[in-house]
């Protein structure tokens, strides 16, 4: 999957998880009609297509192909290796992506042990929320901050080792600052930002 096809896929999805979710109620109240959608709604809904996709391509690409012998294996230095991105590279690739493209909302992989400094908090909100969500992953973050002059509703979900190879590699990598990681620990969150101004 390139990441121009998760780009559309994260878009395309995002707005049918809103869709299907005004559908939904619409059938109770055929009344009113959809002008808009909370801040928090659509970083939920983002979260969802943005979390389910990186799912799949760890299950189903990943996962599958190093299972099978002579397969190019996930790998951090995957341009030496000729292997595949790991699950974290491919979603900032993607994230990286939709910047590029001009999208006005963002997502980032943050965490309190990162094996790339670059890729631990960079705001107070940041650092705040992954600290909340460390404690009690099943409650998303959610605030409003202001960065480069404009305001945004920022919202940050954990985000969960769901497969041995994440906390093998973790546990395992000479830069990691914490090695005691198992399946389902909180390894950092998503931070998603959808502007409150245009």
């Amino acid at each position: 999957m390139t990441a121009k096809t998760l780009t559309v896929t994260v878009l395309a999805g995002a707005l049918a998880f809103a869709w299907a979710d005004w559908v939904g109620r619409g059938a109770e109240e055929k009344t009113h009609k959809l002008t808009s959608i909370s801040p928090r709604k659509l970083a939920d809904s983002l979260h969802a297509v943005i979390a389910a996709d990186r799912q799949a391509y760890a299950e189903l690409v990943v996962q599958r192909l190093q299972a099978e012998e002579g397969r190019p294996a996930a790998t951090e230095r995957r341009i030496e290796a000729h292997g595949l991105p790991v699950h974290a590279q491919m979603l900032r690739a993607a994230g990286q992506s939709i910047q590029q493209r001009g999208a006005e909302f963002s997502y980032t992989l943050r965490s309190l042990w990162p094996i790339n400094t670059s890729h631990g908090p960079q705001t107070e909100v940041e650092q705040t929320g992954l600290e909340r969500v460390a404690k009690q992953p099943e409650e998303p973050y959610y605030t409003e901050e202001v960065l480069g002059g404009r305001s945004y509703f920022t919202a940050v979900y954990a985000d969960r080792a769901t497969l041995t190879s994440c906390v093998d590699c973790h546990n395992r990598h000479p830069k990691s600052p914490r090695r005691d990681f198992q399946l389902n620990d909180v390894m950092g969150a998503i931070v998603v930002r959808v502007p409150l101004e245009f």
